[in-house]
């Protein structure tokens, strides 16, 4: 999976002009308190580190990892909550995924491996929020939320880094971690219900690992899991309210 952020925002402003139209602007308004739900699509990065010095299988004599990288994120998910004026209230999912690698140095064997796999978060979030008006109909918001992440590592795959050879398959595994969130962004109303939002987040979803075994050229070995820690994802979302 090569994600790319830009999709999904594309495809979000394109349908502004249609809900626009469906329901226009009554600027005399205020913002009305009351129970809400939406949609939520993001695109960013990610960026995490690790600290694990001894990974893999024995044999190869524990693997130091180096060069960690994450490839753009693509996010989908929703909300719901209660508004208060000018302060809301909500509960937030998201699904958020991308492509992940490392490699890894077995000093000892005198071999280096590549890895390559799928990193994903499902993020459930409490949130408060509180918006500054700066016209009838456009506000600037910020927002923030504390809960917990459940962090995926799957479809990782072991090349050798000199010759490309497949080595192995490793487990994949899902690490449950404290998550938090800061947002800033402007939300625009579109009549007295509907109400899209343009954000900024800064979102921290803790630590992934692998399973603990790897299936190829040795058959299926135990394994030290490879460990990311401390994992920030840097994501700019379009959003979509309906108040009821």
């Amino acid at each position: 999976m090569n994600a790319n952020p830009v999709l999904p925002l594309m495809f979000a402003l394109m349908i502004l002009p249609a809900a626009a139209a469906a329901q226009p602007l009554q600027p005399s308004q205020s913002p009305p308190s009351g129970f809400f739900a939406g949609l939520d699509v993001s695109g960013g990065m990610a960026h995490g580190s690790s600290s694990t010095r001894d990974g893999g299988a024995p044999f190869a004599g524990g693997g130091i990892v180096r060069n960690l990288k994450f490839d753009n994120t693509v996010g989908i998910g929703g909300h719901a909550g209660y508004r208060f004026d000018a302060w809301s209230v909500f509960l937030s999912y998201a699904h958020i995924q991308g492509d992940v690698g490392w490699d890894a140095d077995f000093p000892k064997a005198g071999i280096a491996s590549g890895f390559a796999g799928s990193a994903a978060s499902d993020v459930i979030l409490a949130n408060v929020a509180y918006e500054f008006p700066l016209s009838d109909a456009l506000a600037l918001g910020a927002s923030g939320g504390v809960g917990v992440a459940f962090n995926s590592l799957s479809g990782i795959d072991e090349r050798d880094l000199g010759s490309g050879q497949f080595l192995s398959h490793v487990a994949g595994h899902t690490e449950t971690s404290p998550a938090a969130r800061l947002g800033l962004g402007l939300r625009y109303r579109m009549g007295r219900d509907l109400e899209w939002g343009l954000d900024a987040s800064l979102l921290y979803t803790g630590g992934f690992r692998t399973g603990d075994t790897r299936r190829g050229n040795q058959g299926v070995t135990g394994i030290v899991p490879y460990e990311i820690d401390d994992v920030w994802r840097a994501d700019l979302g379009v959003s979509f309210r309906y108040r009821f």
